[in-house]
Parts: C-alpha cells; sequence; structure tokens
C-alpha cells in the first residue's frame, strides 16, 4: 500500500512546501520526527513521528513510515519498540495511542503483536480508491506496556 494513502491528506505538495513544513516542525513542542536509518547502509529507510504530545495528561500518538523495499524485515518492530521504550520510560507518557487505516490489515496485525489494543473507531473517515473506510484508534497503556515489555 503507498505511503500516500495512509496520511491524513492527499493533497500534493512542491518540494519548497514539504522544505517549509519540514523545517517548521522544530517549532512545534508537541511533534517530534526522527529518521530511520540502516546501520549497515547508512541509508535512511523511513520516518518516524511522535505527535500531539500532552506531557500535563501524559500522551502522544505515534506513526512510522518505512520505505516500501524495506517493508517485512522487522525495522517496524524494531522502531516502535524504541520509540515506546522512550516514550513510557524515559518521557513519562502515561498513554500512547495510533491510528490505523481499515484497508491496512497488515499494519493492525503489528501493532496487535506489539501490544496496542482497539480502543474505538472514526467510522468512514478516509477517502481512498473510491470509497470511505474506518479509522481504527489503538492504545497502549504504562501497565500494557510494562506487562508486555518487563523491564529487568
Amino acid at each position: 500500500m503507498s505511503t500516500l494513502l495512509q496520511l491524513g491528506s492527499v493533497d500534493m505538495a512542491s518540494s519548497e512546501e514539504q522544505e517549509a513544513w519540514w523545517k517548521d516542525l522544530a517549532r512545534h513542542r508537541s511533534e517530534k520526527r526522527f529518521t530511520i536509518v540502516e546501520t549497515a547502509s547508512h541509508e535512511i529507510i523511513g520516518a518516524l513521528r511522535v505527535q500531539h504530545i500532552d506531557p500535563v495528561n501524559g500522551h502522544c500518538e505515534i506513526g512510522l513510515d518505512i520505505v516500501p523495499s524495506r517493508r517485512g524485515r522487522g525495522y517496524g518492530t524494531a522502531s516502535y519498540q524504541m520509540v515506546l521504550e522512550y516514550m513510557f520510560l524515559h518521557q513519562n507518557m502515561h498513554m500512547v495511542y495510533l491510528r490505523v487505516a481499515e484497508f491496512n490489515p497488515r499494519a493492525r496485525m503489528l501493532y496487535e503483536r506489539l501490544g496496542f489494543v482497539e480502543t474505538g473507531r472514526y467510522p468512514e473517515y478516509l477517502y481512498r480508491h473510491g470509497r470511505y473506510w474506518d479509522y481504527t484508534i489503538m492504545a497502549m497503556t504504562r501497565d500494557q506496556y510494562a506487562k508486555q515489555y518487563p523491564v529487568p
């Protein structure tokens, strides 16, 4: 599935608009972006985002995009495990959530394996491929994280 189809908007943007958007992110304390780099080749193979960071209530949303040719190699699992550890054990988050499109069952299976549970839905939220699709909200609390990933 194309990464573009996973985004909230499928509007096209020029290179200049994308660069301005990327630079503007640094001003927002509620959003962080990280690149995923393959150790052996030093190639950028994806991007990880932490957004809607709410330090008062202790929650945030996460998401990840891996280059299609590098999917299925465990990079997504490793990246999510790393960001979950960081958010729960170092940033004092109480709950981390994400959204997954109904047309992306492979991602949903990954999230379930990681320990996320469905907590709600946005019905018919995305219009792709000539029809509307649900967005599923999945979340993990610190207690759920501790059961899934015990700290030694």
